[in-house]
């Protein structure tokens, strides 16, 4: 025998062989008995599964040895006794017949492999049973012929070539009836269905081949992951072949399968190459690959290997993107993602622990980054749109979507989650220091009891409070709390309204009736002239609860309204304060004010989070400051018993009011929801604090108001981040990177608006979501409705 042909013999166990290239490219797979067949450990583990009853599988790419690998397992259970029957699926690919007559062929092909006699008393029977559903029919077929003529065998059902099943409208059916066949074991141990045994063998993966689930037969099989070659299994067979043409084989072997990876094809076809080119026995391995494989690799590609690679990958964008990321990145973790299962079983890459890598240098240089760049941007303009118009498209989908968002807003439909949404960024803001111009003196539950009548203070342990903080020369005493009639004493009560009257210092209050329904306006005390006066209404927005957000500053004032002040407690506070310091408010033609450089801008109708409100009065947002305590607290009973300090108190503003539960006067905030039970609801003079500390650190401080963009900075924000979404989820990313470009974005839109807010701007956060949410979700309806198919499986093994 001549060396050559030792080599070519040597060589042929795999599904290419050199000396029968064309014979195997249309799909044969070694004989049974072939002398050069090299085991690997697949050949092991798939056979001792199968003794064991197990249904396998073996999903691979093409050209690594699945057909020679059954060919091989089938003659040893055989040889053993067994029942084996062998079917080509894509002998019955045409499912454009009736499902019946396809089921007809299907279980004619089982009789005849069985090689059991009376072939006409089978058509017989199939005419009998021709009223009986298809799958009572497979099933009658095994109960009644393939048990009853093979009654003490273990009986193997191999389907080869199932990838064409992917085509077939009833595959789920079918394969239903395969796994039934499985759960018909734990109905009887001594069933005849523990004889009967199922193999696959294809290149497809599960997630291709079925779509229900719930039928699938694949999760109660074992599946058989065919390998790379490795050197080791090689070197005792390939050698062989080369010895007589090169000096070293081994050397030369190992330059084969640096450039092969292993790959059982290319390197037979690389190893045929050495043989064939007998100029040195020295041969120069990457000068053959350059002039045999990569140079005109289209033309030189027989049998078809490389162009098989090429039409899988250009027949689905999302498989070329993810190759392409491999090749940048040298690696990608492997997560068994459909698209990672598809771009594996194109044979291009192959898994290395839990990575993806390309599989060997020639696809590298053949399928490189430059060739994937060509080929993305051909994908991109050979779609049914041409590329300008597909581009128009986006935009345009994104221009209408904003439009779209923009008018549900202003409707105001989108008000409450934005309000909602508002109060969970406002919780979430940077911790800030109590304010230190400010001073509150609480009537606790335990000073009510002690001090009070029912639920309000005295009348001369209120004016014994103001006395002796007077004495400690305050800047301003904001009294939050009064009645209009005595309590007691007409005596005590004059001396406190004497006390309120002379008092430069005390901003004393009143309420209107605009703001309380069915409920009239409280008078203010008796000789306090109205530049001393403020009022403690509140803008309150109504929903589940009715929760303070805005500050209402100033309003006019109604003749039969008894509170004649257009100035709050909170707004005159401040106002006498940073006048006592030599700052003073204006008015601005817009209808804002200005204190100290400082523009409070007033908040209307139709601004960002509020498109529908009553907008009467001077409003602001109110810049709740976040922390445990807006300012320093005292109780009545520590200014009663002298527990008070100079420094507390002197040129500070001193607010009393009552924080007793019972007394009624308790508001929701955006931080009722995180609070204790009993703290669900803040104090009136505690929110008048939150007020009054606003004012006077936006202008002392620089502590940023909350405002709103301009409506036309909101669209084009909105209109932005469309086209920026419409554009990446409808062009780059699908599958699991869109849904994580989808989460991982409205994390960043939620701290960018953190971010924002800590800096006094309120960003359309809510209008952002949806815009992503919304563009996202028609993005994947879209990639649905026009997907490509699946890849064309190419011929062969």
């Amino acid at each position: 025998m001549s060396r050559e042909a030792v080599f070519q013999l040597s060589i042929i166990h795999y599904p290419l062989s050199i000396n029968n290239m064309i014979y195997r490219s249309t799909g044969g797979s070694l004989s049974v008995d072939d002398p050069t067949y090299v085991e690997r450990k697949q050949d092991t583990e798939l056979l001792e599964k199968l003794l064991e009853g197990e249904y396998c599988y073996v999903f691979n790419s093409r050209q690594m040895g699945k057909s020679s690998l059954r060919v091989r397992i089938i003659d040893k259970l055989s040889s053993q006794g067994c029942q084996c029957i062998s079917i080509d699926m894509s002998m019955l690919s045409d499912f454009s017949i009736p499902k019946e007559s396809w089921y007809d062929g299907f279980l004619t092909e089982l009789f005849d492999k069985c090689d059991l006699e009376n072939s006409n008393n089978f058509q017989e029977w199939i005419a009998t049973h021709r009223n009986s559903s298809n799958l009572q029919r497979w099933k009658l077929f095994l109960e009644e012929i393939l048990f009853r003529n093979f009654p003490n065998q273990k009986i193997y059902i191999f389907l080869d070539e199932i990838d064409t099943l992917g085509k077939c409208y009833f595959k789920d059916e079918f394969l239903g009836f395969i796994r039934s066949c499985y759960n018909r074991r734990a109905e009887n141990k001594n069933s005849d269905y523990h004889r009967l045994i199922f193999g696959f063998f294809g290149a497809v993966t599960p997630g291709d081949l079925i779509k229900n689930r719930r039928h699938t037969p694949f999760n109660v099989g074992y599946g058989i992951e065919l390998t790379e070659l490795t050197f080791a299994d090689a070197k005792e067979h390939l050698t062989q072949g080369l010895e007589g043409y090169v000096e070293k084989p081994d050397v030369v072997l190992r330059k084969v399968f640096d450039w092969t990876g292993g790959q059982p094809f290319l390197t037979q076809k690389l190893c045929q190459i050495v043989v064939d080119d007998r100029d040195s026995p020295r041969p120069n391995i990457g000068k053959l690959v350059q002039e045999h494989i990569l140079t005109s690799w289209e033309d030189k590609d027989n049998p078809i290997h490389l162009k098989y690679i090429r039409d899988y990958l250009l027949n689905d964008v999302e498989l070329l993107r993810l190759y392409q990321t491999i090749l940048k990145r040298g690696k990608v973790k492997f997560n068994n993602s459909q698209v990672q299962m598809s771009l594996k079983l194109s044979g291009i890459v192959l898994k290395k622990q839990d990575k993806l890598i390309v599989f060997n240098k020639i696809y590298q240089r053949i399928f490189n980054k430059n060739w994937v760049k060509e080929q993305l941007v051909n994908l991109e303009n050979n779609l049914d749109l041409p590329k300008p118009k597909r581009w128009s498209m986006t935009f345009a989908i994104a221009g209408l979507l904003s439009v779209g968002v923009i008018g549900i807003r202003a409707l105001g439909w989108l008000q409450p989650l934005e309000l909602n949404q508002f109060d969970l960024l406002m919780r979430s803001r940077l911790p800030e220091k109590p304010d230190s111009n400010i001073l509150i003196v609480e009537a606790t539950q335990a000073d009510i009891n002690k001090f009070g009548i029912g639920n309000v203070l005295k009348d001369e342990i209120l004016a014994e409070v103001i006395t002796k903080i007077d004495a400690f020369q305050p800047a301003i005493i904001g009294l939050d709390l009064w009645r209009e009639k005595p309590l007691e004493s007409e005596a005590n009560y004059r001396r406190l309204l004497n006390i309120l009257a002379n008092n430069q210092k005390i901003i004393a209050v009143c309420s209107t009736s605009e703001y309380r329904p069915n409920k009239p306006g409280t008078i203010p005390p008796e000789g306090v002239p109205k530049e001393r006066l403020g009022f403690t209404d509140l803008a309150l927005d109504n929903g589940q609860f009715k929760i303070v957000r805005r500050h209402l500053m100033f309003m006019g004032t109604e003749e039969k309204d008894p509170c004649q002040t257009g100035y709050s407690l909170s707004a005159r506070v401040a106002l006498d304060f940073l006048a006592i310091k030599g700052i003073k408010p204006e008015n601005t033609p817009e209808g804002n004010v200005i204190i100290g450089g400082v523009i409070l801008k007033r908040l209307r109708k139709g601004e960002g989070i509020y498109q529908n409100f009553d907008d009467g009065g001077f409003q602001i947002l109110l810049n709740y400051r976040n922390s445990k305590q807006v300012a320093k607290t005292i109780t009545i009973s520590d200014v009663l018993n002298g527990e008070i300090n100079d420094y507390l108190v002197k040129d500070k503003i001193v607010l009393i009011g009552i924080t007793d539960p019972a007394a009624g006067d308790k508001f929701s905030t955006p931080y009722s929801q995180v609070q204790l039970p009993n703290q669900k609801q803040m104090s009136g003079v505690i929110l008048h604090a939150h007020q009054v500390s606003q004012i006077i650190s936006a202008v002392l401080d620089g502590r940023p108001l909350i405002t709103f963009w301009s409506w036309q900075v909101e669209w084009l924000w909105i209109l932005a981040l469309s086209i920026l979404i419409c554009v990446v989820s409808r062009h780059f990313l699908r599958g699991f990177y869109l849904l994580l470009f989808t989460v991982e974005n409205i994390i960043v839109l939620y701290f960018v608006s953190l971010f924002v807010l800590n800096l006094g701007i309120v960003v359309p956060l809510v209008p952002s979501i949806l815009v992503l949410i919304v563009n996202v979700a028609i993005s994947v309806i879209s990639y649905q409705l026009n997907s490509l198919p699946f890849p064309r499986k190419g011929e062969g093994d």
